[in-house]
């Protein structure tokens, strides 16, 4: 799999929340949705203002939540993150 097969389609920007909505089509048939992508300046970020992908999450027991798309390659993991903040400040830009 390359990150070619990664298509992002951004659904809804809450500019209150600083949260952008982004569904991720895979190889064109396969449309997983419920993607995050938060603005924050919080601990994990040192402080500094950065954009966070998270993948689509579920509620399990004890209210803990987990991923349920989970990809085993850390480096297209990593190139799939930048590929989706740079689609996310490109479109939050334009507004």
């Amino acid at each position: 799999m390359k990150i070619e097969d990664f298509e992002i389609k951004i659904k809804k920007y809450d500019e209150k929340k600083k949260v952008v909505y982004v569904n991720l089509m895979v190889c064109g048939e396969l449309e997983t949705r419920g993607w995050i992508v938060r603005f924050t300046d919080t601990q994990y970020s040192h402080n500094i203002p950065v954009w966070l992908v998270n993948p689509p999450l579920a509620k399990g027991r004890n209210k803990k939540f987990f991923w349920i798309v989970y990809l085993k390659n850390p480096m297209l993991w990593q190139l799939l993150q930048k590929k989706i903040i740079d689609a996310v400040k490109e479109y939050t830009n334009l507004l």
